[in-house]
């Protein structure tokens, strides 16, 4: 071969190898996610919606993100009756002024009902959970209750691997 036909698939090669690690290179420079939250629904449900648990992951609060200006984009998983994993949804953005966020009272958390969020055109009560019971989402992902799990096409960015999740959330207990 010619040194110039050489070079170009040379070339070739490299853009190509560089094309096919670059969205793992993306996925590697994501923040951990350190806060996980079960989102109750606030609107009234459709069908077996309230079935359909969300669960929102973030790098930071919910609290935080309220005051800051960016926002955050959080990993959004649903879960079935907060049991099993039913679909890996991907990521959502959060504006501050999605998230009504209310202080707790030491053990009281009388503003329970006030802490809002809203994801994808719905409104929900938000909890934060413990990296305990993420972890067991996360590592049993069939859960106990029996599920028909039919493939749904998700209109959102992809999230991160359930791996590099599990490993953010060890991280945290």
């Amino acid at each position: 071969m010619s040194r110039r036909l050489l070079t170009l698939l040379a070339l070739s090669l490299a853009l190509s190898a560089a094309a096919g690690s670059a969205p793992q290179d993306r996925t590697k420079a994501v923040p951990a996610y350190r806060h996980a939250y079960y989102l109750f629904l606030a609107d009234l449900p459709h069908a077996c919606e309230a079935c359909y648990v969300p669960l929102l992951l973030t790098t930071a609060t919910l609290e935080e993100t309220a005051k800051n200006p960016g926002g955050q984009d959080c990993d959004l998983i649903t879960t079935y009756e907060r049991d099993s994993i039913f679909q890996l949804n991907g990521i959502v953005h959060i504006a501050p002024r999605n998230v009504e966020a209310a202080p707790a009272f030491g053990d009281l958390d009388l503003d329970a009902l006030r802490r809002t969020v809203r994801v994808r055109k719905r409104n929900y009560r938000y909890q934060e959970i413990t990296a305990a019971e993420v972890l067991r989402l996360l590592e049993n992902p069939m859960g106990t209750l029996p599920v028909s799990r039919p493939f749904l096409h998700s209109d959102l960015p992809p999230g991160p691997s359930v791996e590099k999740l599990i490993a953010d959330f060890r991280a945290v207990q």
